[in-house]
């Protein structure tokens, strides 16, 4: 428990129990003695209060409660538990109070000791600290949900900043592309063309949102792969293989992209020895698996591409990936989003 939630607990319960203090006092108590009462009620209150506070959240952190209709029943299951837990310390103590201090004056009074009363006291606490609890917990939530938009804020840039390092004017780029296409007779380069315009498009709409359908991701990784095995033929041997009851789940933008361009970068891909990627599914992961022969000179690796997949899975999901490398093969596997 943190220093902060220990002061905020002690001002908290001190003040409800100084509250209750011109309540208690009438002015028969002022003339009987109005300090010993003020003493009682303060210690009385307070310790309750204290209770109660430290409950409520030691209950919040131990049983999360699921938005669901069921959560009101729930809360006041909490406030109940937590109201008769403090009434049965809160006589306890007194017992022992009285034992060892002998002065009435700081001990409940025949007169207080209506059970009902006490309860009912009791359960007024123990609501109140509730709510007191329940508010500061929202608070809490809030300040760490803005806090990781912020952090996949910063992410989304870097992953930007990863995939397009150099972003020309979209308007400039398809009409220079179109012109391409045009003045060429050749079929392959038209549609050479076509794909990179796909792939260009598709970075400069999709890589703004948290998150895309898979199918279209794929869609995307089917003309990245054309540009890729346009430059590298045999070199490169990729297959995808991915069940149709998928297809609508989700996927960060440009995440297939980022592992594919890291296994040609880092993996010797040549003719004679293709370097081999596969994607598929098994029920609980999109799998991405590559060959693994490491290039003896390595390019230096920031490991920013892999480290964004982390950090967006974790901010969007609270989902890890996992990373399996053995001798022979790497492979990463993402949770499904359906």
């Amino acid at each position: 428990m943190s220093k902060q939630y220990l002061i905020l607990g002690v001002i908290i319960s001190l003040a409800i129990g100084l509250a209750v203090v011109p309540i208690r006092l009438t002015g028969d108590d002022i003339n009987s003695g109005g300090l010993f009462v003020a003493a009682r009620t303060v210690r009385y209150t307070f310790t309750a209060g204290m209770l109660s506070f430290f409950l409520h959240i030691w209950l919040n952190r131990k049983f999360a409660v699921a938005a669901t209709q069921l959560r009101f029943v729930a809360y006041l299951f909490k406030i109940i538990a937590v109201a008769l837990t403090i009434f049965f310390v809160s006589v306890s103590v007194d017992f022992i109070f009285s034992f060892f201090v002998k002065s009435p004056s700081f001990s409940i009074p025949k007169e207080d000791l209506n059970w009902y009363l006490i309860i009912f006291r009791c359960l007024l606490v123990s609501a109140v600290q509730f709510f007191i609890v329940f508010y500061l917990q929202l608070l809490n939530e809030s300040q760490k949900r803005s806090l990781e938009i912020e952090k996949l804020k910063q992410t989304q840039l870097e992953a930007s900043l990863s995939n397009l390092k150099e972003q020309m004017s979209p308007h400039f780029l398809f009409n220079t592309l179109n012109t391409l296409s045009a003045i060429t007779e050749d079929q392959r380069v038209k549609e050479y063309v076509s794909e990179l315009a796909s792939v260009y498009r598709y970075m400069l709409v999709h890589n703004k949102l948290n998150l895309v359908p898979l199918d279209n991701e794929l869609s995307f990784i089917r003309s990245y792969l054309y540009i890729i095995k346009s430059r590298m033929g045999d070199a490169v041997d990729i297959s995808i293989d991915v069940e149709d009851s998928i297809m609508q789940s989700k996927i960060p933008p440009l995440t297939l992209q980022l592992l594919l361009e890291n296994a040609i970068k880092h993996n010797v891909a040549i003719s004679a020895k293709p370097l081999k990627i596969r994607i598929y599914n098994d029920p609980a992961y999109i799998i991405i698996c590559n060959s693994f022969c490491p290039k003896q000179a390595q390019h230096y690796s920031t490991g920013v591409g892999l480290g964004n997949i982390m950090n967006r899975y974790q901010l969007l999901f609270s989902q890890n990936i996992l990373i399996e490398k053995n001798p022979t093969l790497f492979t990463v596997k993402l949770p499904i989003q359906i």
